[in-house]
């Protein structure tokens, strides 16, 4: 199945696991893939679980569409840097094009990233 024709990057999903809270996560789009870090919020989510997901424009803002999805952690390389530049785009990497870079591969190399499959 597709992403919702409302999913595009610098918005929320929020997340809710079998069992669990609901968690609030950054998430980007590349394609027909959504990611986001699955270290925090969803570190304790297996590959493979089905979860409930609700996209949002702005962090509280009204839903503009909700599907279940399965969590699949992707492979480093196959997630684009620009998709993780996006995931990151709140944080300070650097003072240089080369130190944002560094910090964006460091993140996409050692951080858990999980594609939301719809």
């Amino acid at each position: 199945m597709a992403l919702p024709k409302d999913a595009s990057s610098h918005h929320t999903v929020w997340v809710t696991p079998p069992g669990d809270r609901v968690h609030a996560l950054r998430y980007a789009t590349a394609g027909d893939h959504l990611y986001c870090f699955g270290d925090d919020g969803l570190g304790d989510v297996g590959d493979g679980t089905h979860v409930d997901a609700t996209l949002h424009r702005i962090a509280n803002g009204p839903p503009v569409a909700a599907f279940g999805a399965t969590v699949r952690t992707a492979a480093p390389d196959e997630v684009e840097l620009e998709a993780v530049l996006e995931l990151l785009a709140h944080v300070a990497l650097g003072r240089t094009l080369e130190e944002v870079e560094a910090a964006a591969e460091d993140a996409r190399r050692h951080r858990r990233i999980v594609e939301l499959v719809a």
